[in-house]
């Protein structure tokens, strides 16, 4: 933690040392980011202490609920905010102050909820561990973070290199990619939620070498992330114009980047838990391999492609770069393990998709934005639900449904 909260100041020392030349790179006539810049400085601490105790909460085994406060509450305060933001209109410094605060209170619910656990301790205790042990732990830890900060980057880096790359209209850009960016990721969202939790159960079934545990975790996971996956992905793209209808005209340009994320992020989580597999085994070095090349395709692709297509173009670049690198993980884990993702209700899933797809294209519409919108989630949840029942595409969700609380 000591670390990591190390690294957090720099970063923060580098953004307010740096304030002025990174005003200059992302200048554009409205120099926002020369008024709101600074503000950095408490997002990225907030950001840094919620990812090192997530780290840490997933280490106790409580992998859930960082999970739900990451998912839920984030998401849930971010829409508040915004629906406050729609009534009251705050100037736009006080609606970024209040952004900022969200994230940092979402740090704050799960320092608290580690401390309500009884497991905050700001001292470690003293452990002797053997010298084979400790290299192995540096070596591993050493290729996870280069892994992690691939995945951090990436995150990030379409948004840094339209800002730099698109001169006087940058940071507009930036505006209208993000939030088109933001639509089309929240397919992903269902995939995180249930992949943390396995994470642990494949430390164990690797630890005894359980293939037939992991092939099981391996398809299920596909299997249901690619049902609730394409449940969202209908969602998003049926309702598009009605969602840009509710915005500034301007935002609509970035209906191709929502249509292009959105079939990334279906596709790389209708791949179930395969960088979890890799990450958990010895092979964890293929996975930093991978996670890098992932950027370095992603950087090239966007220098060019921003350059030529603008906000489209870093849609491309991030649909280009998940497929490749999501292709190269299913070739090596068939390759080495003979472990493999899809069974046959992977293609009735498809098709179901497919089908209710081509049926909400037909919905007749009333000419209001928000009421069709709720007409078109409605008839896909009608449409899709119980088919996906009936053909029992769901039967790890039936189950979790009819458990006992």
């Amino acid at each position: 933690l000591l670390i990591g909260l190390a690294g957090a100041l720099v970063a923060m020392a580098v953004l307010g040392i740096f304030h002025g030349t990174f005003t200059r790179i992302f200048a554009d006539r409205s120099n926002l980011y020369g008024l709101y810049g600074l503000y950095l400085l408490p997002l990225v601490l907030s950001e840094v202490v919620f990812i090192l105790l997530r780290a840490y909460s997933r280490s106790l085994g409580r992998s859930v609920r960082p999970v739900f406060i990451r998912e839920f509450g984030l998401r849930i305060g971010q829409t508040l905010l915004i629906a406050v933001q729609l009534a009251v209109e705050m100037p736009f410094s006080t609606f970024i102050a209040w952004y900022v605060a969200v994230f940092a209170a979402m740090a704050l619910w799960l320092v608290l909820d580690i401390r309500s656990a009884g497991e905050l301790a700001l001292r470690s205790p003293r452990v002797r561990m053997p010298r084979r042990l400790r290299r192995s732990m540096v070596t591993y830890g050493a290729f996870t973070l280069s892994a992690s900060l691939s995945a951090i980057v990436l995150g990030n880096l379409d948004q840094m290199m339209i800002g730099a790359l698109l001169g006087q209209v940058a940071l507009q850009q930036v505006a209208y990619y993000a939030v088109s960016f933001y639509f089309g990721s929240v397919i992903s969202a269902p995939s995180r939620a249930l992949n943390q939790p396995a994470l642990p159960l494949l430390a164990d079934a690797w630890k005894r070498r359980d293939m037939a545990a992991i092939d099981r975790l391996y398809g299920r996971s596909a299997m249901v992330q690619l049902v609730v996956g394409g449940f969202l992905f209908l969602c998003v793209t049926s309702g598009l114009d009605d969602l840009y209808s509710l915005l500034d005209p301007a935002y609509a340009q970035g209906r191709e980047v929502v249509l292009l994320v959105a079939a990334a992020n279906l596709f790389h989580i209708a791949l179930g838990l395969n960088g979890g597999i890799i990450t958990m085994s010895r092979n964890y070095r293929f996975d930093a391999f991978t996670s890098l090349l992932l950027l370095v395709i992603n950087v090239v692709a966007n220098f060019f492609l921003i350059r030529a297509m603008g906000i489209v173009g870093a849609a491309w670049a991030t649909l280009i770069s998940l497929v490749a690198v999501n292709l190269l993980r299913l070739w090596f884990l068939w390759s080495r393990h003979r472990l493999w993702p899809f069974r046959w209700r992977t293609l009735v899933a498809v098709g179901l998709i497919a089908l209710v797809g081509l049926a909400v294209h037909w919905l007749p519409l009333t000419g209001s934005p928000m009421l069709d919108l709720a007409l078109h989630v409605s008839a896909i949840a009608l449409l899709y639900w119980p088919a996906a029942f009936v053909l029992k595409l769901t039967p790890e969700l039936v189950a979790m449904l009819r458990r006992p609380r």
